[in-house]
Formats: structure tokens, C-alpha cells, sequence
């Protein structure tokens, strides 16, 4: 998928390519988190559910007949069915630009700043390259769930929304279960916004699934979030001791955290062994997270029940569990990696990692870019930030150790000890990101050339002769 992009902060103009492992690396302030947000914002959930209010509101730039034709057929027919694959060979492309068209609108707001002005941003992209797999995805969303509507006590009325797995199209359809079988109309409006609203859910996670956020404030948030001190509404103001009003300003990316981890505390696991079913990969997932806990954390992570109240705790032994709050900063840095490959991760789904060496050792640095390899080669798409050399230099090993054909009589030289986190250079891109752009430093023989932490080696070294 590639992605032109202009007047984004520091970034005057850059093109991108996402592949299934993208890397930013780069100086601080050169634009790579601004940028990773950016894209998560217009492709995933926050942009779509500002884009469909825009497009209720008749405020976006692009209309849609195939939609509102179809709204028109249903008020009148009582059913309707809509072929999403004609609906995204003609306007994918121009769906998620207009989403993008309106990011200026929001992106103040998710990345928590006032003072920036992003009237002059543009992000485009262009979907040649990645058309295929995305109708492919489109294919492979089901939906099933119903909507009950009643405008009498006699009379029970359920919309239906059907799309079976493999199949292009989606049909919306109304059951009445009433006294004389009386067929009540589900009103316009209420029937536009679900059309629209599961349309453009459908487009949108046919690029990704979900996008997940790990902020560079995961250390912070998770003792905090799991500590004893419960904070019921994370946006709400509070006051100090002193009686001063501290507005708790958070980016979008931070409250993202704070939901899912919400959402974990609140998930039973019988629901995750209902979608394991639905998605074997998933239990592939909680054998990484099993990897990740035991190849690196040396401990397990867990959530534990054994309370009145529900805390995750780090437990380095049998007999030992730690609360986050005193846990190592390793611990407090990959944690909530554990957690959501355990309870929340689905297949396609992308992680926005911004700076995954964070607080760990060079060893640990090494074993985590492995370890972020394996999940690619597990259907997950990846994305990270990095200031790391070893991240970058160990990336070009896996991808030259993936084309040995003979690649067990290699995995010995790895820290895991694993194939499967030999990639392929075909998955896998990297941006230096300087003199506002973003350059691909990936070169054809699999080197990649990261002058950006050599230059500062070099001058460190020759400090004193």
C-alpha cells in the first residue's frame, strides 16, 4: 500500500510503502510517530466513525449512489442487497482518500495538541498493489448480527445484516413476528446510519482488521491502570489535593491503551474460545504470547482473580507474583504485548509499536525484532518506530537468513532459535526519516543503510584520538 504524504509537521514530503513489517527510524522530532499515528487515525476506527458522522452530516466530499440507492430500495422493498466488491473496485480507492481528506479535522484532537496547525496535510494513497488482498478480505468478513426494533408491544421487528464468509455481497433484510403479521417500517434515518455505518466498517477492516497502538506511555499507563487505585472515567478532569483543576489531557493512541486494557479486564475467556473457532490462528497467537513470556520475560503475565478485584501481575517463578507497579521495566514494556496477543488479537490486524527497545536489554532488542518477524509470519501486520542499531542490523540478518534454503542448520545463530522469524524482504520496509522525508534505505541485497546511528558512533569514537 503506498501512501504519498505532504505537510505533515516535519515531514514536507515523503512516499511510503506498508508492507507486512514497515520501520521507522530516524532522529527525535523527524516526523516517524507523527506519521504512524496519522495512518492509524484515517485507517482504522477513529477515522471511520468521523468520516460516517461527516457523511450523515453531508459533509464529506464524496457521495456514494451505490448507497444511496440502495437506502432507497430498502425503504421501499423492505430489503436490500449490495455487492461490496462492485461497491470497492469503484470507489476503494476514493473511500479511504476522503476519509483521509478529513484527517486535518481530527488529528489536533488524537494527537493531543493544540498548536499545530494541519490544514495543509495531505496523505493520499494508492491501492494498486494492495487491491486484491483487500477484496480478498472484503470476501472473508461475516456478519450476522441483528437489529430489534419495535414501535408497538404487539409487534417484534429484527433488521437483519447478512454476510457469509467467502461471499461478495451483504443483504439487509426485515422479519416482522407480529399479530397479524404486521410489517412495521424501520424509519429512514435510523436505517441509513446502520447501512453506512456497516459498509464502511466492512471497507475499513478490509485493510486492516484493528489497528493496535502501543505508545510509547505503555510503561506508565499499565502499573497505573493496573494497580489498586481504579480510575472509573480515564476522560474525565479531577483535582488535586489543593483544590486546582488538572485537565488529564491524553492523545488518542494513550486512551486507545487504556480502552484495551479495559476491554481485557472485562473479556471472559470463554469469548475468546468462541472466536478461536471462528479464527484458528488465534490460538497460534496465544502460543507467541506463550513464546514472548518464557524466550524473553522469563516470567508469565497474568490476570489475576484471586481478589475482590481483578489486578495483572508478573510472575517470575511458582512461587513469586509482582504487582506492576514493582515489576522490572521490561516487564512494564512488553506486558501488554502479552496481554493482547493472549485476549484481543485476530488475524490481519496491524501493531503500531513506537519504539519497541524501550528499557530493554541489546540482547532483549535482538530477541524482540524476532520475535516481531514471527508475528508477521503469523498473518499480523507490524509497525514500529526505532532509534535501536541492533533492531535494524538484525532485521537484515532475518531477511538474508530467509532465503538460505536450507534454513534449520542457521537457527542456532538466532536468540530464539526459531525459523519462523526469517522474512522475506518482499514483507518488509524501512524509512529513515530526516531532512523531512522519508527515505527507503531497504536495498535490493537486503542491506539496509541506517547512517543515522553509524554517524553518531563514528563521532563518539573519535572524540579522543
Amino acid at each position: 500500500m503506498k501512501i504519498e504524504i505532504a505537510n505533515l509537521g516535519f515531514i514536507q514530503k515523503a512516499e511510503i510503502d506498508l508492507k507486512p513489517l514497515t520501520v521507522f527510524i530516524g532522529g527525535n522530532g523527524t516526523g516517524k510517530t507523527w506519521t504512524a499515528y496519522t495512518l492509524a487515525s484515517i485507517l482504522g476506527e477513529y477515522g471511520r466513525e468521523r468520516y460516517l458522522q461527516a457523511y450523515l452530516d453531508k459533509k464529506t466530499q464524496q457521495r456514494y449512489p451505490i448507497i444511496d440507492n440502495a437506502i432507497e430500495e430498502f425503504l421501499q422493498e423492505g430489503n436490500v442487497r449490495i455487492n461490496l466488491i462492485d461497491f470497492a473496485e469503484e470507489f476503494l480507492e476514493t473511500y479511504i482518500n476522503d476519509v483521509s481528506a478529513l484527517a486535518y479535522t481530527w488529528i489536533n484532537k488524537f494527537l493531543a495538541t493544540e498548536r499545530v496547525d494541519f490544514k495543509k496535510m495531505k496523505v493520499n494513497f494508492d491501492l494498486l498493489d494492495a487491491k486484491q488482498e483487500i477484496f480478498n478480505n472484503i470476501k472473508n468478513h461475516i456478519s450476522t448480527l441483528p437489529f430489534y426494533f419495535s414501535s408497538q408491544n404487539i409487534s417484534k421487528n429484527t433488521l437483519y445484516k447478512l454476510k457469509e464468509l467467502g461471499e461478495p455481497s451483504i443483504y439487509f433484510y426485515i422479519v416482522s413476528i407480529s399479530e397479524g403479521s404486521i410489517l412495521k417500517k424501520l424509519p429512514g434515518k435510523v436505517f441509513e446510519r446502520i447501512l453506512i455505518q456497516e459498509i464502511f466498517t466492512i471497507i475499513n477492516e478490509a485493510f486492516y482488521s484493528f489497528i493496535y497502538i502501543f505508545p510509547t506511555e505503555r510503561t506508565g499507563v499499565l502499573p497505573f491502570f493496573s494497580s489498586a487505585i481504579k480510575i472509573q472515567d480515564y476522560e474525565d478532569d479531577f483535582d488535586d489535593e489543593n483544590g486546582i483543576n488538572i485537565p488529564r489531557i491524553l492523545s488518542g493512541p494513550v486512551k486507545h491503551l487504556q480502552s484495551k486494557l479495559q476491554e481485557i479486564y472485562r473479556k471472559p475467556f470463554s469469548d475468546r474460545e468462541e472466536e478461536i473457532q471462528i479464527h484458528p490462528q488465534i490460538s497460534e497467537y496465544i502460543g507467541l504470547a506463550e513464546i514472548l513470556e518464557n524466550d524473553i520475560l522469563g516470567g508469565k503475565v497474568n490476570i489475576d482473580n484471586s481478589d475482590f478485584d481483578q489486578e495483572i501481575l508478573y510472575q517470575p517463578s511458582e512461587n513469586i507474583k509482582l504487582e506492576m507497579t514493582v515489576s522490572s521495566s521490561m516487564v512494564k514494556e512488553l506486558a501488554p504485548l502479552v496481554l493482547y496477543l493472549r485476549h484481543l488479537v485476530l488475524p490481519n490486524e496491524l501493531l503500531i509499536i513506537d519504539e519497541p527497545e524501550m528499557n530493554l536489554h541489546p540482547a532483549a532488542q535482538v530477541q524482540i525484532i524476532e520475535f516481531l518477524a514471527m508475528l508477521v509470519q503469523a498473518g499480523l501486520k507490524v509497525l514500529i518506530t526505532t532509534h535501536s542499531p541492533y533492531i535494524v542490523d538484525h532485521l537484515s540478518n532475518l531477511i538474508k537468513a530467509a532465503k538460505y534454503e536450507d534454513k534449520e542448520i542457521l537457527k542456532e545463530r538466532f536468540y530464539l532459535e526459531r525459523t519462523e522469524a526469517f522474512i522475506s524482504q518482499e514483507k518488509v520496509s524501512v524509512y529513515l526519516f530526516e531532512d523531512g522525508t522519508a527515505k527507503n534505505i531497504l536495498h535490493e541485497d537486503g542491506r539496509i543503510d541506517w547512517g543515522t546511528f553509524g554517524n553518531v558512533s563514528d563521532d563518539i569514537s573519535h572524540i579522543f584520538p
